[in-house]
Protein backbone atom coordinates (compact mmCIF):
# COMPACT_ATOMS: atom_id res chain seq x y z
CA UNK A 1 0.00 0.00 0.00
CA UNK A 2 0.64 3.76 -0.46
CA UNK A 3 2.88 5.19 2.67
CA UNK A 4 3.53 8.96 3.35
CA UNK A 5 6.47 10.29 5.37
CA UNK A 6 5.18 13.44 8.17
CA UNK A 7 8.53 13.26 10.16
CA UNK A 8 10.47 15.76 8.51
CA UNK A 9 12.23 18.73 9.22
CA UNK A 10 12.44 21.50 6.81
CA UNK A 11 8.77 22.42 6.77
CA UNK A 12 6.19 19.36 6.02
CA UNK A 13 3.79 20.81 3.35
CA UNK A 14 0.73 19.79 4.87
CA UNK A 15 -2.14 20.71 2.66
CA UNK A 16 -5.38 19.22 1.46
CA UNK A 17 -3.68 16.87 -0.96
CA UNK A 18 -1.74 14.27 1.54
CA UNK A 19 -4.84 14.04 3.71
CA UNK A 20 -6.15 12.57 0.57
CA UNK A 21 -3.33 10.20 0.11
CA UNK A 22 -3.82 8.88 2.97
CA UNK A 23 -7.85 8.19 2.71
CA UNK A 24 -6.32 7.30 -0.70
CA UNK A 25 -4.24 4.35 0.83
CA UNK A 26 -6.06 2.69 3.75
CA UNK A 27 -8.94 2.64 1.17
CA UNK A 28 -6.76 -0.49 -0.65
CA UNK A 29 -8.20 -2.16 2.68
CA UNK A 30 -11.99 -2.30 1.10
CA UNK A 31 -10.45 -4.63 -1.33
CA UNK A 32 -9.47 -7.46 1.15
CA UNK A 33 -13.45 -8.05 1.68
CA UNK A 34 -13.61 -9.72 -1.72
CA UNK A 35 -11.80 -12.48 -0.19
CA UNK A 36 -15.33 -13.74 1.03
CA UNK A 37 -17.36 -12.00 -1.53
CA UNK A 38 -20.26 -9.51 -1.72
CA UNK A 39 -23.06 -9.18 0.93
CA UNK A 40 -20.92 -10.67 3.54
CA UNK A 41 -20.99 -10.60 7.58
CA UNK A 42 -17.12 -10.51 8.71
CA UNK A 43 -18.08 -10.21 12.27
CA UNK A 44 -20.97 -9.33 14.77
CA UNK A 45 -24.53 -9.09 13.50
CA UNK A 46 -25.91 -11.75 15.76
CA UNK A 47 -29.19 -12.32 15.95
CA UNK A 48 -31.38 -12.23 18.93
CA UNK A 49 -35.22 -12.98 18.23
CA UNK A 50 -35.68 -10.04 15.76
CA UNK A 51 -32.82 -7.99 17.02
CA UNK A 52 -29.68 -7.84 14.94
CA UNK A 53 -26.53 -6.38 16.63
CA UNK A 54 -23.82 -3.95 15.45
CA UNK A 55 -21.07 -5.26 13.39
CA UNK A 56 -19.18 -4.89 10.06
CA UNK A 57 -20.36 -6.32 6.85
CA UNK A 58 -19.27 -5.95 2.74
CA UNK A 59 -21.16 -4.26 0.38
CA UNK A 60 -20.23 -3.93 -3.55
CA UNK A 61 -16.32 -3.60 -2.43
CA UNK A 62 -17.11 -1.89 0.40
CA UNK A 63 -16.45 -2.18 4.49
CA UNK A 64 -18.57 -0.70 6.00
CA UNK A 65 -20.31 -0.41 9.96
CA UNK A 66 -23.50 -2.21 10.81
CA UNK A 67 -25.77 -0.52 12.76
CA UNK A 68 -27.61 -2.97 15.37
CA UNK A 69 -31.71 -2.67 14.30
CA UNK A 70 -34.81 -4.98 14.13
CA UNK A 71 -35.93 -7.08 11.05
CA UNK A 72 -38.25 -9.44 9.32
CA UNK A 73 -37.90 -12.08 7.07
CA UNK A 74 -38.11 -10.02 4.45
CA UNK A 75 -35.95 -7.02 5.70
CA UNK A 76 -34.03 -4.78 3.55
CA UNK A 77 -30.27 -3.36 4.21
CA UNK A 78 -29.78 -0.28 3.05
CA UNK A 79 -26.24 2.05 3.07
CA UNK A 80 -26.56 5.63 4.95
CA UNK A 81 -24.61 8.12 4.79
CA UNK A 82 -24.46 11.45 6.86
CA UNK A 83 -22.44 14.14 6.71
CA UNK A 84 -20.00 15.94 9.39
CA UNK A 85 -20.51 19.64 8.82
CA UNK A 86 -17.68 22.43 10.03
CA UNK A 87 -17.03 26.08 9.94
CA UNK A 88 -14.69 27.02 7.28
CA UNK A 89 -12.59 30.07 8.11
CA UNK A 90 -14.66 32.39 5.66
CA UNK A 91 -17.72 31.47 7.81
CA UNK A 92 -19.41 28.85 5.69
CA UNK A 93 -20.31 25.20 6.88
CA UNK A 94 -19.56 22.66 4.91
CA UNK A 95 -19.44 18.68 4.93
CA UNK A 96 -16.14 17.71 6.34
CA UNK A 97 -16.17 13.96 6.38
CA UNK A 98 -18.89 12.05 5.04
CA UNK A 99 -20.08 8.70 8.09
CA UNK A 100 -21.06 5.95 5.74
CA UNK A 101 -23.23 2.71 7.56
CA UNK A 102 -25.24 0.07 6.77
CA UNK A 103 -28.70 -0.11 8.52
CA UNK A 104 -32.24 -1.94 8.27
CA UNK A 105 -34.05 -0.04 6.11
CA UNK A 106 -35.86 0.98 2.57
CA UNK A 107 -34.70 2.82 -0.40
CA UNK A 108 -34.24 2.52 -4.26
CA UNK A 109 -31.29 0.79 -3.70
CA UNK A 110 -31.27 -1.93 -1.02
CA UNK A 111 -30.32 -5.25 -0.17
CA UNK A 112 -32.16 -8.56 1.09
CA UNK A 113 -30.70 -9.25 4.88
CA UNK A 114 -31.28 -13.02 4.11
CA UNK A 115 -28.88 -12.54 1.14
CA UNK A 116 -26.00 -12.07 3.76
CA UNK A 117 -23.94 -15.03 4.39
CA UNK A 118 -21.57 -14.57 7.43
CA UNK A 119 -17.99 -15.44 7.20
CA UNK A 120 -16.13 -18.57 7.91
CA UNK A 121 -13.13 -17.39 10.29
CA UNK A 122 -9.82 -18.33 7.95
CA UNK A 123 -8.20 -20.30 9.74
CA UNK A 124 -11.12 -22.77 10.75
CA UNK A 125 -11.72 -22.90 6.84
CA UNK A 126 -9.06 -26.04 6.31
CA UNK A 127 -10.89 -27.86 10.04
CA UNK A 128 -14.12 -27.23 8.15
CA UNK A 129 -12.93 -28.61 4.71
CA UNK A 130 -10.81 -31.18 6.12
CA UNK A 131 -14.19 -32.35 8.33
CA UNK A 132 -16.71 -32.02 5.58
CA UNK A 133 -13.49 -33.86 3.10
CA UNK A 134 -13.43 -37.17 5.86
CA UNK A 135 -17.58 -37.20 5.76
CA UNK A 136 -17.74 -37.54 1.76
CA UNK A 137 -14.94 -40.11 1.44
CA UNK A 138 -17.20 -41.98 4.06
CA UNK A 139 -20.00 -41.73 1.78
CA UNK A 140 -18.33 -42.73 -1.08
CA UNK A 141 -16.54 -45.84 0.24
CA UNK A 142 -18.92 -48.24 -0.68
CA UNK A 143 -18.59 -47.17 -4.54
CA UNK A 144 -14.65 -46.62 -4.39
CA UNK A 145 -13.65 -49.83 -2.16
CA UNK A 146 -16.96 -51.87 -2.27
CA UNK A 147 -17.17 -51.40 -6.29
CA UNK A 148 -21.41 -50.55 -5.49
CA UNK A 149 -23.34 -50.09 -8.18
CA UNK A 150 -25.85 -46.77 -8.40
CA UNK A 151 -28.97 -46.70 -10.40
CA UNK A 152 -28.66 -44.37 -13.98
CA UNK A 153 -31.70 -44.04 -15.56
CA UNK A 154 -30.87 -41.94 -18.35
CA UNK A 155 -29.45 -43.15 -21.81
CA UNK A 156 -25.84 -44.92 -21.32
CA UNK A 157 -23.96 -42.41 -23.65
CA UNK A 158 -24.77 -39.71 -20.85
CA UNK A 159 -23.01 -41.40 -18.24
CA UNK A 160 -21.11 -39.18 -16.67
CA UNK A 161 -17.11 -39.42 -16.93
CA UNK A 162 -15.54 -41.53 -14.59
CA UNK A 163 -18.35 -44.06 -14.50
CA UNK A 164 -19.44 -46.97 -16.52
CA UNK A 165 -21.79 -49.39 -16.98
CA UNK A 166 -21.16 -53.11 -15.07
CA UNK A 167 -22.35 -55.30 -17.23
CA UNK A 168 -22.50 -58.10 -14.53
CA UNK A 169 -26.00 -56.46 -13.60
CA UNK A 170 -27.16 -56.50 -17.29
CA UNK A 171 -30.87 -58.05 -17.21
CA UNK A 172 -30.64 -59.14 -12.86
CA UNK A 173 -32.37 -57.89 -10.00
CA UNK A 174 -30.07 -57.30 -6.74
CA UNK A 175 -31.20 -60.12 -3.50
CA UNK A 176 -30.46 -59.04 0.02
CA UNK A 177 -27.92 -61.68 1.13
CA UNK A 178 -29.05 -63.99 3.97
CA UNK A 179 -26.39 -66.78 5.31
CA UNK A 180 -29.75 -68.86 6.49
CA UNK A 181 -31.12 -69.54 2.68
CA UNK A 182 -28.98 -71.33 0.20
CA UNK A 183 -30.20 -69.38 -3.22
CA UNK A 184 -28.93 -66.28 -0.58
CA UNK A 185 -25.95 -67.44 1.33
CA UNK A 186 -22.97 -66.16 -0.99
CA UNK A 187 -22.13 -62.32 -2.36
CA UNK A 188 -22.01 -62.22 -6.24
CA UNK A 189 -23.93 -65.52 -6.60
CA UNK A 190 -25.55 -65.08 -9.85
CA UNK A 191 -28.64 -67.47 -10.38
CA UNK A 192 -32.75 -67.67 -11.32
CA UNK A 193 -34.68 -67.36 -14.62
CA UNK A 194 -37.18 -65.01 -16.56
CA UNK A 195 -39.26 -67.87 -17.21
CA UNK A 196 -40.37 -71.53 -15.72
CA UNK A 197 -41.25 -75.04 -16.75
CA UNK A 198 -43.58 -76.82 -14.33
CA UNK A 199 -42.79 -80.75 -13.66
CA UNK A 200 -45.09 -83.34 -12.97
CA UNK A 201 -44.51 -83.07 -9.19
CA UNK A 202 -45.05 -79.90 -8.94
CA UNK A 203 -48.53 -79.54 -10.65
CA UNK A 204 -51.20 -79.51 -8.01
CA UNK A 205 -53.72 -82.27 -7.62
CA UNK A 206 -55.97 -82.67 -10.07
CA UNK A 207 -58.30 -85.23 -12.07
CA UNK A 208 -59.04 -85.63 -15.60
CA UNK A 209 -62.42 -86.75 -17.05
CA UNK A 210 -62.49 -89.83 -19.28
CA UNK A 211 -66.07 -90.85 -20.89
CA UNK A 212 -68.52 -87.98 -22.19
CA UNK A 213 -72.42 -89.07 -21.14
CA UNK A 214 -72.58 -91.07 -24.21
CA UNK A 215 -69.88 -93.60 -23.47
CA UNK A 216 -71.50 -94.94 -20.61
CA UNK A 217 -74.63 -96.93 -19.71
CA UNK A 218 -76.25 -95.02 -16.60
CA UNK A 219 -77.97 -98.39 -15.23
CA UNK A 220 -74.21 -99.91 -15.71
CA UNK A 221 -72.10 -97.29 -13.73
CA UNK A 222 -70.19 -98.30 -10.70
CA UNK A 223 -71.88 -98.14 -7.37
CA UNK A 224 -70.06 -100.09 -5.11
CA UNK A 225 -66.41 -101.57 -5.13
CA UNK A 226 -65.30 -104.27 -7.64
CA UNK A 227 -68.69 -103.92 -9.38
CA UNK A 228 -68.72 -103.83 -12.99
CA UNK A 229 -69.21 -100.72 -14.22
CA UNK A 230 -69.62 -101.63 -18.38
CA UNK A 231 -69.48 -105.12 -19.86
CA UNK A 232 -67.22 -106.04 -22.11
CA UNK A 233 -66.78 -108.51 -25.00
CA UNK A 234 -63.64 -109.65 -27.13
CA UNK A 235 -64.63 -108.88 -30.83
CA UNK A 236 -62.31 -111.71 -32.16
CA UNK A 237 -59.41 -111.47 -34.89
CA UNK A 238 -59.48 -108.43 -35.81
CA UNK A 239 -63.16 -106.95 -34.11
CA UNK A 240 -63.93 -104.54 -31.77
CA UNK A 241 -63.03 -105.18 -27.62
CA UNK A 242 -64.78 -103.69 -24.78
CA UNK A 243 -62.99 -103.47 -21.42
CA UNK A 244 -64.49 -104.16 -18.13
CA UNK A 245 -63.91 -101.13 -15.81
CA UNK A 246 -64.60 -102.15 -11.83
CA UNK A 247 -65.07 -99.76 -8.85
CA UNK A 248 -61.29 -100.83 -7.45
CA UNK A 249 -58.91 -99.32 -5.44
CA UNK A 250 -56.13 -100.48 -7.86
CA UNK A 251 -54.06 -97.75 -10.03
CA UNK A 252 -54.94 -97.20 -13.26
CA UNK A 253 -52.48 -98.86 -15.74
CA UNK A 254 -54.15 -98.53 -18.88
CA UNK A 255 -55.52 -96.54 -21.39
CA UNK A 256 -54.86 -92.06 -21.96
CA UNK A 257 -56.84 -89.45 -21.51
CA UNK A 258 -56.66 -86.81 -24.61
CA UNK A 259 -53.30 -84.94 -24.37
CA UNK A 260 -53.55 -81.35 -23.98
CA UNK A 261 -50.95 -78.55 -22.56
CA UNK A 262 -47.65 -77.18 -25.28
CA UNK A 263 -44.97 -77.55 -22.67
CA UNK A 264 -45.00 -73.16 -23.12
CA UNK A 265 -42.67 -71.74 -20.55
CA UNK A 266 -44.32 -68.62 -18.22
CA UNK A 267 -43.04 -65.48 -17.29
CA UNK A 268 -42.40 -65.14 -13.71
CA UNK A 269 -40.87 -61.60 -13.69
CA UNK A 270 -42.25 -59.09 -11.48
CA UNK A 271 -43.33 -55.85 -12.29
CA UNK A 272 -40.00 -53.75 -13.37
CA UNK A 273 -38.61 -50.79 -14.74
CA UNK A 274 -35.61 -50.86 -16.90
CA UNK A 275 -31.94 -48.95 -15.67
CA UNK A 276 -28.63 -49.01 -16.29
CA UNK A 277 -26.44 -50.28 -13.27
CA UNK A 278 -23.19 -48.13 -13.07
CA UNK A 279 -19.65 -48.36 -11.10
CA UNK A 280 -17.32 -45.95 -10.06
CA UNK A 281 -13.50 -46.49 -11.75
CA UNK A 282 -12.06 -43.10 -10.85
Amino acid sequence: MNRSDFNQTGGYPLKTERLQEVQTAFEVFNALGNIAGNLVIISGCEITGNSIASGTVFINNEVLEFRTGYFVPDSTVVIFEEPVIKEFENGELKPVHMIRYAAIGTADVSYLWTGFKRLLPTKEIPLDLNARLASLEKLTAVFKTGNAPVLWQRPANEIPPGWVEDMTWRGRFPAGFNPDQTEFNQVGKMAGATTKQLTVAELPPHKHYMFTPEMINPYNEVNATNQVAKNGYDGGSGGNENYVLRGSNQAAAHGNTSATGSNVAFSILNPYRVVIFIKFVG
